[in-house]
């Protein structure tokens, strides 16, 4: 009997349990999705905030759309969408990505308890400090936020034992177009990692320019640092989706949706 190829294992184990992360039970069985639009659902959602610079890596996702749907069977919509925390939509998304270059305006009461739903839910953030610096202003604010969001949970270095550094690629170097931290942080609750910070600009790693050449270098490493920033992106997103693989995770999306009627009827939407 012929043995699979380890890539190949690991690829069939990550898209059968998208499939089922993707599921949303239907007791009337009406609105059933195939297993092809299931890996469909994906959408790159990201955080318009107020004051700061939301948007630092504008053409990012330009970049990353290509290089996740050619390695990978995930086929998320083309387009990124931008959503403000006024809006409901972000219990539509079990992913939410986060970055900037400067500090920003804290967030309301009410933006900081819709992010706690969003949390509460099983919803997952990736946070993306694109200074390429420690302790800049941006991860001053960063860190003020999450601190009155989790009052008992901190930032703490994800160890590379982490299924993050596995769900795809095999343990990628933690580096962007920077090399700041050799380490990934992160924020356990609900037995799972909910929020993940890197501070070495990951996503600049993806810009480019009309012709598909990089827009920014990537020190000290070159090219083959900017392969490994794009591999540990692809890992972060597939952690993402498919969370710790443990039975909860398939109900997250189930979660965020009874989150997002229940939202509705408390803030009279």
């Amino acid at each position: 009997m012929k043995r699979m190829p380890v890539l190949a294992v690991i690829l069939l184990f990550v898209v059968n349990s998208y499939a089922q992360f993707s599921f949303t039970v239907d007791p009337a069985g009406e609105n059933r999705k195939t297993n092809e639009e299931r890996l469909e659902n994906f959408t790159f959602v990201q955080l318009k905030y107020s004051d700061g610079n939301w948007d630092p890596n504008p053409l990012s996702w330009e970049s990353i759309y290509p290089f996740l749907t050619g390695i990978t069977n995930i086929h998320p919509e083309k387009a990124r969408r931008t959503i403000e925390l006024s809006n409901m939509e972000i219990f539509d998304h079990p992913f939410l990505i986060i970055t900037g270059d400067s500090e920003f305006d804290p967030f309301t009461a009410g933006e900081q308890e819709k992010l706690k739903r969003f949390f509460d839910g099983g919803g997952i953030c990736f946070i993306d400090d694109a200074t390429g610096i420690l302790k800049s202003g941006f991860d001053k604010s960063v860190r003020q936020e999450l601190k009155k969001i989790f009052s008992t949970q901190e930032l703490t270095k994800i160890p590379l034992a982490h299924s993050i550094f596995y769900s795809f690629h095999m343990i990628p170097a933690v580096v962007g177009t920077r090399k700041v931290a050799d380490y990934l942080e992160g924020i356990e609750y609900n037995n799972q990692t909910t929020v993940i910070y890197s501070h070495n600009d990951i996503l600049g790693a993806f810009v480019s320019d009309k012709f598909g050449n990089p827009v920014k270098k990537c020190t000290p490493g070159g090219e083959i640092q900017r392969l490994e920033a794009k591999k540990l992106m692809v890992n972060i997103l597939m952690y993402g989706l498919t969370g710790t693989y443990k039975l909860d995770a398939i109900h997250r999306n189930e979660i965020l949706n009874k989150l997002k009627f229940r939202n509705k009827n408390l803030e009279g939407e």
